[in-house]
């Protein structure tokens, strides 16, 4: 399952956001919502979250970096189900990391969508651009 595109939706006064309807089906009813790199909200479908999972657990509890990165992601993680009307409830808490107020971007990362604040999806996507897009897939040797 790929999650691609970009889609632009709005999180009503209950904190609820509507999922794109391309990303429905990927994702399936059961979602999880999680704090991920740059401030934004990752949304795992099951599977997506059990394979980060198996991933967190395999990080060394003895290294003091691993425990706090598992603690922050564990922390901020919420399981939620797309209603009828294709809608998901984004926690305050996430929204507040992410500087979500009203509008957000919904973008796909293959294993994974995220959530951005649009100002801070601008500001990231500009970042990323002026690295110049031949120039990071050759630093990645893609």
């Amino acid at each position: 399952m790929d999650f691609t595109g970009e889609y632009r939706h709005s999180i009503d006064t209950k904190g609820r956001l509507i999922v794109p309807s391309a990303m429905r089906e990927p994702l399936g009813e059961t979602v999880y919502l999680s704090r991920w790199m740059e401030n934004c909200i990752a949304l795992w479908s099951e599977q997506g979250w059990a394979d980060i999972t198996d991933r967190l657990r395999s990080l060394p509890p003895s290294q003091v970096q691993a425990r706090r990165f598992l603690r922050l992601m564990s922390a901020s993680a919420h399981r939620d189900t797309v209603d009828k009307q294709g809608r998901i409830n984004v926690p305050q808490k996430l929204r507040e990391i992410a500087g979500i107020t009203r509008d957000a971007v919904v973008i796909g990362v293959l294993d994974h969508a995220e959530i951005w604040d649009p100002d801070r999806y601008e500001q990231q996507e500009a970042l990323e651009q002026s690295f110049g897009f031949e120039a990071l897939a050759e630093d990645l040797q893609f």
